[in-house]
Order: structure tokens, then sequence, then C-alpha cells
């Protein structure tokens, strides 16, 4: 249940971040102190938002991909020289 919140968590992040979005969402701050910055550095603005949003993408795709997963936990079980696993045959 916490992974599906993380990962939708991410989803919004990477849907409020997307660089098509923010055409959308610049008039939604006009009058704003926060309108007025982000119209003054629309530059740095969408660089930001553009790495959030590719970030956001990465987070998504790794919870979401079960390959991914199933192969990180077969790397650790066989490379956990500690596991007790081994002494307990």
């Amino acid at each position: 249940m916490k992974k599906t919140i993380k990962s939708t968590a991410w989803l919004l992040v990477a849907l409020i971040t997307c660089p098509c979005h923010l055409f959308l969402l610049l008039p939604l701050f006009a009058g704003t102190a926060l309108g007025s910055y982000f119209m003054e550095f629309k530059d740095v603005i969408f660089i930001v938002m553009g790495l959030l949003f590719v970030f956001a993408l990465f987070k998504v795709w790794r919870k979401a991909d079960p390959e991914t997963k199933n192969e990180a936990k077969k790397e650790t079980a066989m490379h956990d020289c500690c596991s007790m696993e081994r002494f307990k045959s």
C-alpha cells in the first residue's frame, strides 16, 4: 500500500512539473508573488521543473517495473555474505 501511494505521488509530481503543463500553470499564478517570480526567472523555472519531471518519471518507472525489483532482490540475495539462510542448513 505504501509503495502504491509513493508511486502515485511521484506520478502527480511528474504531471504537475511536465514542461507542457507549465504554460497552463503560469496563468494560474498570475497576480501572486509566486507568479511574478515565475515570470521573472522563466528560463530557470523551466529547467528546474524539467529536471524534476525527468526525476519523477524515473522514480515512477522504478516503482512500477517489477522486473527491476526482482533483479535487485536476486542480486542482493546472491551477494549477501552475512545471510543467516546460509548458516541454517
